[in-house]
């Protein structure tokens, strides 16, 4: 198995989210416009609308509604809790995406699930801190998210270690409903 090293901004663009626009609010009443932040990145693979989120006004998603994210984007956080990563799920596919996150899309000779695993690994969050600047408030710039360094075997080896990655993550999420049931 040969692995070769490729920038992250080589096999997928890295694309912002969108800043409120100035005296606008989240809402929490449920629309067709969801606004995924930071604190929503809640550790699961796969970012589905829950009862947590917040929302833009029907106005409000016609001046942002060029930073909308789809069903298998990944999500990542530049800003506050930097390197949380999350695949977004059918449930906000074209939902608006903040400032402080970016999205990983157009992926191209990488397996996203691959790219999901290698971001959340130890090597992977190593390579998102290197890239941090800031000392007061820290950020990942979209220019660093591309200069990250991914170690690439080719796409059959990578679909294999995510189907396994996937597979330990089924069983722990498992575990853990079956433990808060034990708790309950």
């Amino acid at each position: 198995m040969e692995i070769h090293e490729v920038k992250l901004g080589d096999v997928a663009a890295v694309k912002g989210g969108k800043r409120l626009p100035k005296g606008i609010n989240l809402i929490t009443k449920p629309n067709t416009h969801p606004y995924i932040r930071v604190r929503d990145l809640s550790g699961k693979r796969t970012l589905e609308l829950d009862s947590s989120f917040e929302f833009v006004d029907d106005e409000t998603q016609k001046t942002i509604s060029r930073y909308i994210v789809n069903d298998g984007d990944i999500v990542l956080s530049i800003v506050g809790t930097i390197g949380l990563v999350a695949i977004v799920g059918k449930s906000l596919n074209e939902a608006n995406l903040t400032e402080n996150c970016v999205k990983l899309t157009s992926l191209s000779g990488v397996d996203r699930d691959f790219l999901y695993y290698f971001l959340k690994s130890p090597y992977g969050q190593q390579e998102i801190t290197r890239g941090t600047v800031g000392a007061v408030q820290a950020k990942l710039p979209i220019k660093n998210i591309q200069d990250i360094t991914i170690p690439l075997p080719d796409e059959l080896t990578q679909s294999k270690i995510a189907a396994v990655l996937s597979s330990l993550d089924t069983k722990i999420e498992t575990n853990q409903k079956i433990n808060d049931n034990l708790a309950a």
